[in-house]
């Protein structure tokens, strides 16, 4: 008895290859764009916070008619803005511009937790250096996550956010948020003058906007003019050392309420981002004094005394970048 019902066929092994090959090549197609969108969507959040910074940085100076300087010891609980002066309740009573800030940027419940009583990092024991043994417990508030701190395209530890340790002194170390920006303090000093590769102009007043002087700076002392100023810069990757793209070591800084990361002056690197100092100002290294340092191909954001953020070009004239961060040079870039 013969059957009328035709033999199945199958893919032949071309065929199947043939849908692979297509597969593979709508894949290598959409990919990029994929990959591309996203990293647009993180540079526009990354964008964003800073400005808002940019508004908190504005409404803090619309209060006290100055900015807040970016980290001074203490005088009292009542005017924790009003620092240094007429003397502190101990020089280690340290507290950062990023805490002064938090009002500004919607984090008052965070802000309202801290004790300016005592240091930032505290509960610690300082006893042995002839300072306090603090028990305020406000490194728990320091460690509280804050998404406008971080920039959606660094990479961040298992914890994406308070994956910061860092040590007051041997043996007493806190924990922090992370943070992938920093405020603009100046053109480095450190190695006895200014930058021997920077243009002749910029060796007059080397500071930049935010230090920890008091009373500190306001828009009246920017005098470069506040459209070429940097206030705030990114400065990501941090603890972790980075240079050029590559995870190296480890280095100083990295977290919103840790000092070491509130003071932020240029010295530039090598090319390969590893000496300091150097002509390179953007994406060679996050060292501490080395320049900006991001994770978006081919530049960095920074915040102007404006308000406005603007993305430098990574291979931007390292002169341009020193006139736009002294505040009162005497100078301004043409063009950045």
């Amino acid at each position: 008895m013969s059957s009328d019902t035709p033999a199945r066929r199958g893919f032949s092994l071309i065929e199947l290859l043939v849908v692979i090959a297509v597969i593979g090549i709508l894949v290598a197609l959409i990919l990029p764009a994929v990959q591309s969108a996203r990293e647009a969507a993180r540079r526009t959040k990354c964008l964003n916070n800073l400005r808002q910074f940019g508004l908190a940085f504005h409404s803090y100076h619309d209060n006290y008619d100055q900015f807040p300087p970016v980290y001074v010891a203490v005088r009292n609980s009542v005017l924790p803005h009003f620092i240094g002066v007429p003397g502190p309740i101990d020089d280690a009573n340290i507290h950062t511009y990023a805490e002064f800030l938090l009002p500004y940027l919607e984090e008052s419940g965070i802000y309202n937790r801290i004790n300016f009583q005592e240091p930032y990092f505290s509960p610690a024991d300082l006893s042995g250096l002839g300072l306090g043994n603090y028990t305020a417990d406000n490194q728990s508030v320091m460690a509280t996550p804050l998404s406008v701190f971080l920039c959606p395209s660094a990479p961040r530890d298992v914890n994406p956010h308070d994956d910061v340790w860092e040590d007051v002194s041997p043996g007493v170390p806190f924990r922090t948020g992370g943070n992938d920006y920093g405020p603009s303090s100046g053109v480095s000093r450190a190695s006895g003058g200014l930058l021997s590769f920077a243009p002749p102009q910029a060796t007059g007043i080397a500071q930049g906007v935010l230090t920890n002087d008091f009373p500190s700076n306001g828009l009246g002392d920017v005098t470069d003019g506040v459209t070429h100023t940097a206030l705030m810069w990114e400065i990501a990757g941090r603890p972790d050392l980075w240079q050029l793209n590559k995870k190296v070591g480890v280095t100083n800084g990295g977290g919103w309420a840790d000092i070491k990361n509130s003071e932020n002056w240029f010295s530039g690197s090598s090319a390969d981002g590893a000496t300091i100092p150097g002509p390179c100002a953007i994406n060679c290294t996050n060292e501490v004094e080395s320049g900006t340092y991001s994770f978006h191909p081919g530049g960095v954001h920074v915040l102007l005394c404006d308000g406005s953020v603007q993305f430098l070009n990574e291979n931007l004239d390292i002169g341009l970048f020193v006139n736009l961060v002294t505040a009162k040079g005497g100078t301004t870039p043409d063009a950045f």
